[in-house]
């Protein structure tokens, strides 16, 4: 074996990361898939930097004031709805977008709307948040430095854990999301499977992840680009398991807004399918996965950053 192969060989094996991805519930209702904990170094968790907790009020009077682009995180009553408000700041003709993520799994729907001081709607229908765990946006375009509500309810009235952030259009500027870098591939790096798109954790890129997705529950992962310009990134995935259905691949960005116009599928027949995404610089972006007929699946998944196997223009 020359020595070029011999630190090939090395540089392979040390990429081979044990993901820890069965999907089962998290103790609390969010969180990672597993709710086990890791001996080995873990995966970072892509997350906003400001988090606040807030409960909200039972009615419009008794709002509760929350700030602009903070991730606001809070929990449904049960039957009851939750009111907060917030003021514009004095930008003229400005849109706001305001997302929201579910992060309990198996409830109905999260809700949203919001009113003006009139108490008029301002969307034609509420915002709905699955259970899925995907984040849910509302852009609105809004006066400048005034006073808005928003009514948060579950659609059946369970209790539902979620995030709420409202964007103002400075915080909506590439510069104000700069994205953290994911880890270090390391032997023996376990990274946990998330029940929604808030609690997913970032994955190295150019490592190979193996992990299995089962009993119909989605998985949340998240990836950071580098700092390429014009690049373009391979995502590739294997179903390992024969005889189920096709497994499911869609990359969403942080509005829940899907990169791609096809759900990427990886049929049982073990051969890999590709999607590539020319993808901005340091941006996170998240991977969810699903089996498409609810059947237990092993799968691997690669995210390859331009240098190495995606093409660069």
């Amino acid at each position: 074996m020359t020595k070029k192969n011999l630190v090939s060989l090395v540089l392979a094996s040390a990429l081979l990361l044990t993901l820890a991805a069965c999907g089962e519930k998290a103790p609390s209702g969010s969180g990672s898939g597993s709710g086990a904990e890791s001996t080995s170094p873990s995966g970072s968790q892509a997350e906003q930097p400001k988090v606040e907790e807030v409960t909200g009020g039972s009615e419009r009077e008794s709002a509760e004031e929350v700030p602009l682009d903070t991730k606001l995180k809070s929990k449904t009553v049960r039957e009851e709805t939750q009111w907060f408000s917030f003021t514009t700041d004095e930008t003229e003709n400005a849109t706001y977008a305001i997302t929201s993520v579910n992060q309990t799994p198996e409830t109905s729907d999260l809700r949203l709307s919001v009113y003006d001081e009139e108490e008029n709607q301002l969307n034609q229908y509420p915002l709905d948040a699955g259970q899925w765990g995907g984040a849910a946006t509302l852009n609105l375009d809004l006066l400048p430095e005034t006073t808005y509500y928003v009514k948060v309810w579950a659609d059946k009235g369970d209790v539902i854990s979620y995030s709420l952030i409202l964007r103002s259009p400075d915080g909506q500027e590439p510069e104000n999301n700069v994205a953290q870098p994911g880890p270090e591939a390391k032997d023996e790096l376990e990274i946990f499977a998330a029940t929604n798109q808030d609690d997913a954790q970032l994955i190295p890129l150019n490592a190979r992840l193996d992990g299995k997705v089962s009993r119909g529950e989605g998985q949340w992962y998240a990836f950071s680009t580098n700092s390429a310009e014009n690049a373009t990134y391979r995502l590739t995935t294997v179903n390992m398991t024969r005889g189920t259905g096709a497994l499911n691949l869609k990359v969403l960005n942080q509005y829940g807004e899907q990169m791609h116009q096809y759900t990427l599928n990886a049929e049982q027949s073990g051969k890999a399918s590709t999607l590539d995404l020319e993808l901005p610089t340091d941006t996170t972006y998240y991977i969810y996965l699903a089996a498409e007929k609810g059947d237990t699946i092993q799968y691997s998944l690669t995210v390859h950053a331009p240098e190495d196997g995606a093409v660069q223009r």
